[in-house]
């Protein structure tokens, strides 16, 4: 392969001291060594210096991965494993090592531009609950919806809530619709460009003048602050927009009414680890009148991926949903009533594993949670 070159000496550092062992939430299911980060590194040592072949059961292991960063925080010799792995995942994305899965989905990105391979123009169906459709034609901030929350209608609700949110609170926001493609994140993932994603997405927003990009998606948010140029539009998550909203009171709380409700938060990975956005979906919480935060065992930056990160859900669905269940079993010890999270796939992969395991626990995006609470909701009879 001889591409990994610029960080073999760092490669060398790895001291096979185990510590990525106990940060990853897939060895903590399968209990192979290759599903470790130093397993994946002595791997792609052995690929690189042509003691083993190039095989479909290589590209297995190295993106049987959730990309969620916990085994690069955790390495106590500093190696760069993300990096080392996106390198890699980038040389190999063409050859017998890529999953087919992971084909697919290219295919659909760069065809349909949306991760479904649904009609890009249907990415406006969550309005048809509200009864009316929401946004203005022209303002400076755009809502990006993503690609999860805007096409797969178990998450439905969070576009509807946050839309609702910014109605209530007087913020004009314009909704791209079908101008809005995938931004490039499941394929930068995965090893794959996403250079014309980019650039189309680029020219949409400057095409309408947009200043202020607002998203409900970690994995966009993530997306617009690290392969996007910086400095042309400021790009702010949901739980940054919230918190400010209500440090300067102005969400219309309502009164609570019963015992408090026990919540626990999970931080996402694209969010948490990945952007350092720890504090401001804690600081709304806190908000919330009648909500007691409790924090799970693992939380902020050790906390575990839910199990839909790094395109795993298109890899190895089984693994997925065995993770998903390991963090519920921790919102669970909390006692909480419900789980919050601030990412749509999150939401989605923790609530599917909820109903699997028929575990009496809700799963809510924040801005779900956050509408639910508003006064202003009360009025929109909901």
């Amino acid at each position: 392969m001889h591409n990994l070159k610029p960080y073999y000496q760092e490669m060398l550092r790895c001291t096979r001291c185990g510590y990525c062992q106990a940060a990853c939430p897939t060895f903590e299911v399968l209990r192979q060594e290759g599903a470790t980060a130093r397993g994946r590194v002595q791997l792609l040592r052995a690929v690189d210096e042509g003691i083993i072949p190039l095989t479909p059961a290589v590209g297995e292991r190295l993106w049987r991965c959730l990309d969620c960063r916990s085994c690069t925080l955790h390495c106590p010799g500093g190696v760069r494993l993300d990096e080392i792995f996106a390198l890699a995942r980038r040389h190999l994305a063409n050859t017998v090592a890529f999953p087919q899965p992971l084909r697919d989905l290219g295919e659909r990105v760069y065809t349909r531009h949306n991760i479904s391979g649904e009609p890009n123009e249907t990415r406006l169906l969550w309005q048809e609950n509200l009864g009316e459709a929401v946004g203005v034609q022209e303002a400076e901030t755009a809502y990006w919806v993503g690609c999860v929350a805007g096409l797969y209608p178990m998450v439905y609700d969070i576009p509807q809530s946050f839309s609702r949110i910014l109605q209530a609170l007087g913020e004009p926001f314009v909704l791209l619709g079908g101008e809005e493609w995938c931004c490039g994140y499941p394929l930068l993932s995965a090893g794959l460009p996403a250079d014309d994603l980019i650039a189309h997405n680029l020219a949409a927003l400057e095409a309408r003048g947009i200043r202020r990009l607002v998203t409900t998606c970690p994995s966009c948010y993530h997306a617009w602050k690290t392969a996007y140029p910086q400095g042309r539009v400021e790009v702010l998550h949901a739980v940054e927009f919230l918190a400010q909203a209500a440090r300067e009171g102005r969400i219309p709380w309502r009164e609570p009414a019963g015992d408090p409700l026990a919540v626990t938060y999970h931080d996402p990975c694209d969010l948490g680890r990945k952007e350092g956005v720890y504090d401001p979906p804690r600081e709304v919480l806190r908000a919330i009148p009648g909500v007691d935060l409790r924090e799970m065992a693992e939380s902020r930056a050790n906390a575990m991926c839910c199990g839909g990160g790094g395109n795993l859900e298109s890899v190895d669905r089984d693994l997925a949903a065995s993770i998903a269940a390991l963090r519920l079993a921790q919102a669970q010890a909390t006692g909480a009533q419900v789980l919050v999270t601030a990412c749509q796939q999150c939401q989605r992969t923790l609530a599917m594993a909820a109903r699997r395991g028929r575990v009496r626990l809700r799963v809510l995006d924040l801005s779900q949670l956050v509408w639910q609470r508003m006064a202003a909701s009360e009025e929109g009879g909901t």
